[in-house]
């Protein structure tokens, strides 16, 4: 066998050493790192691209978050121009709906949440705390959701009061409203309606208005008291007295709207009456052609941008949404629930079965962009949007009927961090 010849290494000029290559490959692996860097530094610094770029996190939870990098971040996520924009993409999330036991007050409502939420919003639901059974005992029944509050109605044996219950800040106790406002009641007057209470959100909280309507005997003219408990304040104030030639008869249902300081109370068989806290008026709208009050069967929601208010109609499998503006009314959606419905295969829902499964508005929510039916014992979720109807609950058989809805919305504006004078560049 020959001996192995052992062959020299040769010396090639453009080859460098493996030391030399690994050096220049690191030194590029460098350079194109440091070029990836000086990109995103360059979008990041663009405070008009960064702004495009916050409005896509999607979740107010997530643009707290985002308000945590640094002061520049932080600015731009609270900015209120900002956050207008941020919301007219993004409008707030249903996070679910307690429903209330009509039939026996002694029973606090119960939350359900609306499955499936998105990861971010997951989390919100498992941290916050929705019983009301602590309050139990001096509960007589809940008033309704507004912007991560829960306002129920308590009494203490004498008198009656509004709790204030924030299931979003499990840290923060019950808030008691100052009590109502007493009214002197004219000779030969009566009340014609139960007061009411409605809410508006104003700063970082709610402000209230109480609404009372004091009638004549001979049902000819009334006269309406409005007052005003502001984010904030620890007393009601006298807003307004209004006085009409005509007798206003407030129905209990579809209940009232405030919406761009007007508020919309559904009186006789056809009529829509209009209270103008800043206009200091009272006018009347009829509902749209063939349109009139029923059997849970007609509501109203307020509008956004401040463009008026909507009617939304149940008859049989058919749902009309009209948005009243500019002293009209305009027919936005007609949607039939036929082909929902039977996807649904829900007991007495069969077209041949209509009659004994009536549809009805049980809540809709603001802004027209979801609505919560009942049907054949059963609680259903129109989005408006997408055309979608799912069902959401079933009657216990020992409940006579479903009982009242009332969605639980996520907070809005968000509460962002305090900014303090040490407030670093970033975390």
């Amino acid at each position: 066998m020959d001996a192995l010849e052992v062959i020299p290494p040769r010396d090639d000029p453009e080859k460098k050493p493996c030391a030399d290559v690994y050096g220049e490959s690191q030194h590029h692996s460098l350079t194109t790192s440091t070029t990836g860097m000086d990109v995103v530094s360059k979008v990041l610094d663009d405070d008009n691209l960064l702004r495009e770029i916050i409005l896509c996190v999607g979740f107010p939870t997530t643009l707290v978050c985002a308000s945590l990098v640094c002061k520049c971040w932080y600015h731009h996520a609270s900015d209120r121009k900002f956050l207008s924009r941020f919301h007219e993409g993004n409008p707030s999330h249903l996070l679910g709906f307690y429903l209330e036991d009509t039939d026996d007050p002694s029973v606090a409502a119960h939350f359900f949440p609306m499955l499936p939420q998105p990861a971010e919003l997951a989390t919100v639901i498992r941290s916050a705390r929705f019983s009301l059974d602590p309050h139990r005992s001096e509960m007589s029944d809940m008033m309704g959701c507004r912007n991560g509050n829960v306002l129920i109605s308590l009494y203490d044996g004498r008198d009656f009061t509004v709790g204030v219950h924030s299931p979003l800040h499990p840290e923060r106790g019950l808030a008691v409203l100052p009590p109502f406002p007493e009214l002197q009641i004219q000779d030969g007057y009566f009340c014609g309606m139960n007061d009411l209470l409605l809410s508006k959100e104003e700063g970082d909280g709610l402000s209230y208005i109480y609404v009372l309507v004091e009638s004549t005997m001979e049902r000819t003219k009334s006269m309406v008291h409005i007052d005003v408990l502001r984010n904030g304040d620890t007393v009601w104030r006298r807003h307004l007295d209004l006085a009409t030639d005509r007798f206003l008869c407030p129905r209990f249902d579809p209940k009232a709207v405030l919406a761009d300081d007007k508020i919309y109370i559904a009186s006789a068989q056809r009529d829509i009456v209009v209270l103008d806290l800043m206009g200091s008026s009272i006018s009347t709208i009829l509902l749209p052609q063939g349109v009139e009050y029923g059997d849970r069967d007609t509501t109203l929601a307020r509008a956004n941008n401040a463009s008026g208010v909507y009617l939304i109609h149940a008859k049989k499998l058919e749902l009309c949404i009209w948005l009243h503006k500019g002293g009209n009314w305009l027919l936005v959606h007609n949607i039939c629930l036929r082909e929902m419905v039977a996807g649904l295969k829900m007991t007495g829902c069969e077209d041949e079965n209509e009659a004994t499964a009536p549809l009805r508005i049980n809540h809709v929510g603001d802004y027209d962009e979801f609505v919560f039916l009942e049907m054949s014992r059963c609680a259903l979720h129109l989005d408006i949007k997408y055309k979608k109807l799912r069902k959401v609950y079933d009657v216990e058989e020992k409940d006579r009927h479903l009982g009242d809805i009332h969605p639980f919305m996520m907070i809005w504006p968000p509460t962002f961090p305090t900014l303090k004078n040490d407030y670093g560049n970033a975390i």
